[in-house]
C-alpha cells in the first residue's frame, strides 16, 4: 500500500496537553503492516514523538502476548492474510480493552467508518496520514479508550474527583480544539470525528460533575 504523506508540520497540540498524564508519557504500539518500507517510514515519523513501534507483518503474527505489551495497535486493513476487518476484529478478539486505530486506503473511508462502529477508537486515510497525524491519533485513541473503560468500569466511583481531574480532561478537550482547528479546511471529515469526540469529552466531564454533586463531592460508597 502506498506510504503515508511525508511529515511537514510541527506538532503544537503537544504543548497544549501537556498537564494531561495520558497525552504526555511514553507509549509503544504494534503497527501491523505488510508492507515493510511503510513500516520503517512510519517508524521514522514517529521518531521524536514519544510513540515506538512493534511491527507485525501480518495477522499471523498477532498474538496476545504482543498485544499485551503495547498501548495501541495501529491497523493496516491491507493485511494479504485478512480481508475487511477480520484484523481488527482479531485484535478485539485477542485484546478487548486494547485502544484500535485503523488505517485505510484513499478510496476506503466509508470502511474506516465501519470500522469505528466495529469498536475502533479512530481510523486514518493512510497517504493523508503524516506523523502528526498518527501520534494524534494513537494519544486521543489511549486517551478515549481510558475514559471509556473507567465509565464501564463504575471505577470512577472510587476516584477522588477534584478539579484536577477535570482540569486534565480539559486539557484533552483544548488539544482535541486544536487539532480541529487545523484540519477544519483541509479534511473537514476528520474534523467532523474530532467535533464528535470533544463532545463525548464534554459528556464524561458533565457525568463526572453530576455524581460528584450527587454524592457531596464524595466519591460513591464512602
Amino acid at each position: 500500500m502506498t506510504a503515508p504523506a511525508p511529515l511537514t508540520r510541527q506538532t503544537p497540540v503537544a504543548a497544549a496537553a501537556q498537564p494531561a498524564p495520558e497525552m504526555a508519557r511514553p507509549l509503544r504500539i504494534l503497527l501491523i503492516e505488510d508492507s515493510p518500507s511503510d513500516a520503517r517510514l512510519t517508524q521514522e515519523r514517529l521518531r521524536g514523538s514519544g510513540i515506538t513501534c512493534d511491527v507485525a507483518a501480518a495477522l499471523a503474527e498477532v498474538t496476545g502476548r504482543r498485544l499485551d505489551a503495547v498501548d495501541c495497535a495501529l491497523i493496516d486493513l491491507g493485511l494479504p492474510d485478512a480481508s475487511g476487518l477480520q484484523a481488527l476484529e482479531k485484535v478485539r478478539e485477542l485484546a478487548p480493552q486494547l485502544p484500535t486505530v485503523v488505517l485505510t486506503g484513499l478510496d476506503d473511508e466509508v470502511t474506516g467508518l465501519i470500522a469505528l462502529r466495529a469498536g475502533a477508537q479512530d481510523y486514518l486515510v493512510k497517504q493523508r496520514a503524516d506523523g502528526y497525524d498518527i501520534a494524534r491519533a494513537v494519544r486521543f485513541a489511549v486517551a478515549r479508550k481510558h475514559l471509556q473503560l473507567t465509565a464501564d468500569s463504575q471505577a470512577l466511583h472510587e476516584l477522588d474527583l477534584t478539579d484536577d481531574v477535570i482540569q486534565q480532561l480539559y486539557a484533552i478537550g483544548l488539544a482535541m480544539s486544536t487539532s480541529r482547528r487545523r484540519t477544519a479546511k483541509n479534511d473537514p471529515a476528520m474534523a467532523d470525528r474530532i467535533a464528535g469526540h470533544m463532545h463525548a469529552l464534554q459528556d464524561v466531564v458533565q457525568n463526572i460533575r453530576d455524581n460528584t454533586a450527587s454524592t457531596g463531592g464524595r466519591p460513591v460508597g464512602q
